[in-house]
């Protein structure tokens, strides 16, 4: 070599470090995206209208597990008539920040007739709560550290 270099030490230690990361961003994910279920889970059970609190028992959810994600649902039938309303002049889905409307609306629609509850208003509960939370989510794992 000659007299005049530039050397680069401690690769070493940032290899290793960059090999911890992707487990250490993998670990910090799950736990928020477990947080957040959580957090969506509350947040419907706080908004869903209650009549005699069938639909607010039934709303849950599960924590991340790989392949299958994570879900917060609401078990009673009756739920998503109670989200979208339905038939005529009760249907609606309100727009939500961070949510494929595209794809929410498409969910909806396969709700839309119920010949029992035709005219019955919409009074969302879930989506909403999950586009609040969704946002709160993406920003906690943007600033995860290595």
């Amino acid at each position: 070599m000659g007299d005049f270099n530039v050397s680069i030490r401690g690769g070493d230690a940032l290899v290793r470090k960059l090999q911890k990361a992707t487990e250490t961003i993998q670990i910090e994910t799950v736990k928020i995206i477990n947080e957040s279920v959580k957090e969506i889970s509350v947040a419907a059970k706080a908004r869903v209208p209650v009549k005699t609190g069938y639909l607010k028992g039934t709303i849950g959810y599960t924590t991340y597990q790989e392949g299958e994600g994570a879900t917060v649902y609401a078990d009673a039938h009756y739920a998503p008539y109670v989200e979208f309303g339905t038939g005529d002049f009760g249907f609606g889905i309100p727009v939500y920040p961070n949510v494929n409307m595209g794809e929410l609306e498409a969910y909806a629609l396969t709700f839309k007739r119920n010949k029992k509850t035709i005219g019955m208003p919409y009074r969302p509960f879930m989506f909403n709560s999950y586009s609040e939370v969704l946002s709160k989510m993406v920003n906690k794992i943007k600033k995860i550290r290595i």
